[in-house]
């Protein structure tokens, strides 16, 4: 999260901010539920576990795994990536800077320049 905030710095973050919203909250309330359940003493390794157990369930759920693994692709390509989606069979992609760039369920894949992203068979958006 520290790798995609400092990233953001100076740019418009308010596309982003809603959805991580939404997946923060939704990971508090099951973290909630695990700390819950869970017996691990002292309280903060019981904490680490449940929010790691958060974490790895939402990244291998539908329409919030994107939002996981985007963090990641910041910190591979030293920067924001190229955000790419196949969804309606668009093939396109949005570059660092367009109005529209952001991230969301829909968007599959990341590059980390333009190259990539055309190299593989997508197209600039230009709406």
């Amino acid at each position: 999260m520290v790798a995609v905030i400092v990233a953001l710095w100076g740019r418009s973050w308010v596309l982003f901010s809603a959805p991580y919203l939404v997946l923060f909250v939704l990971a508090y309330l099951t973290g909630l539920i695990l700390l819950a359940l869970l017996r691990i003493r002292p309280d903060w390794l019981r904490a680490l576990v449940a929010a790691g157990a958060v974490y790895a369930i939402a990244s291998v759920t539908p329409f919030v795994d994107t939002m996981t693994h985007y963090p990641y692709h910041v910190i591979r390509c030293g920067g924001l990536p190229v955000v790419a989606t196949g969804f309606a069979a668009a093939m396109s992609y949005n570059v660092p800077g367009d109005e529209d760039y952001a991230v969301t369920p829909f968007d599959e894949t990341f590059f980390c320049t333009e190259k990539e992203a055309k190299t593989a068979g997508y197209d600039h958006d230009d709406f």
